[in-house]
């Protein structure tokens, strides 16, 4: 009975690993000063703008999806991939995400996770900002382009090159410079930059 009672009060076994903790508190952190400044610089409140902070919540975590895709559609012989299947089937949600979190780096060709992608979803969010009155749409495309340049920049400020340029140009044919890698992530930031302005 007492080894009952001290699984139940032993609440730190639903809790994330330090590690899966640290990725998402990273996450909501960037998301959360972005959203600060944008509403700032707005110089305004409006209701509406719980939307807006909605959206970028969703669009924070919406671009993982891309690892699903890739473990149980794209790849699913792959080890990982088999792993991942057997949780979800074993409903243990918990675990899957652990697993997904600490295998991040071995998924290399995600179909969301690259270059090409990338200039698609900046079209995406320039028509979204000029052609819709949606904040929540507005929050969510581009709460996803800011982790997806966060993913790129932690890559290049951690001296993965290689990692990054199988990461982000696997699709392209022929060596990619690590200076062409590096101008092609500040071009990126000054388009997502120029964005912004277009939520002000």
């Amino acid at each position: 009975m007492r080894e009952k009672l001290a699984a139940i009060v032993n609440v730190s076994r639903w809790l994330p690993t330090p590690g899966l903790k640290k990725a998402v508190g990273g996450r909501l952190l960037v998301t959360f000063v972005w959203l600060v400044i944008i509403t700032l610089l707005r110089w305004q409140w409006h209701w509406n703008l719980i939307l807006f902070w909605l959206g970028g919540l969703v669009g924070t975590f919406l671009l993982d999806l891309d690892h699903l895709v890739y473990t149980l559609v794209i790849y699913p012989q792959e080890l990982t991939s088999m792993r991942v299947k057997d949780l979800l089937e074993e409903r243990r949600f918990k675990d899957t995400l652990v697993l997904l979190n600490n295998t991040h780096d071995e998924r290399l060709k995600l179909p969301f996770h690259n270059a090409l992608s990338q200039l698609v979803l900046y079209g995406l969010c320039f028509f979204v900002l000029t052609s819709t009155a949606s904040l929540f749409g507005a929050g969510l495309v581009m709460a996803i382009t800011l982790h997806l340049l966060k993913g790129e920049f932690t890559l290049l400020l951690h001296g993965k090159e290689e990692l990054l340029r199988q990461n982000i140009f696997w699709q392209i044919k022929g060596q990619i410079s690590f200076f062409h890698q590096k101008l092609f992530l500040v071009l990126m930031l000054l388009v997502f930059l120029g964005l912004n302005f277009l939520l002000i």
